[in-house]
């Protein structure tokens, strides 16, 4: 498995019989779902011989719409797949941690105040009337 993939995919990790569960499993949910559908098809299988263009249209337009929604899946699939393996992952850059000597510098304060201000655990900072720090206590 790579490092940053998209999709999580440890199948090769489980013992070989969780494998086969797992497949079985997810077998069983799609035969199940699709035995969902099964009275809306013997209804409009029922209401077909009573009224034939309105059943046949819904048929036609449910099976359209199943058919396109399969096509989308595997298209989705098929994307995600190239994704991860042609898109290189870019991580972000770490920052890196500042200094004393940069803080000094940035806030114009003696090294050796800032870092006896650190090491206590209360510090009082005086500011000026522009709010520039000029003292660390």
């Amino acid at each position: 498995m790579k490092q940053h993939a998209l999709i999580i995919d440890v199948r090769d990790q489980l013992p070989w019989h969780r494998r086969y569960l797992s497949t079985t499993t997810t077998a069983l949910l799609w035969v199940a779902w699709l035995l969902l559908w099964r009275p809306i098809m013997i209804l409009l299988g029922f209401t077909d011989t009573h009224h034939h263009n309105v059943a046949y249209h819904l048929l036609l337009m449910f099976m359209t719409a199943l058919e396109k929604g399969v096509m989308l899946l595997m298209i989705c699939a098929v994307l995600l797949l190239l994704w991860n393996n042609f898109v290189p992952y870019k991580p972000k850059k770490k920052l890196q941690a500042n200094t004393d000597m940069d803080y000094a510098n940035h806030f114009g304060l003696v090294i050796q105040d800032l870092q006896q201000s650190r090491s206590q655990k209360i510090s009082t900072v005086h500011h000026d009337e522009h709010g520039k720090i000029i003292k660390i206590d």
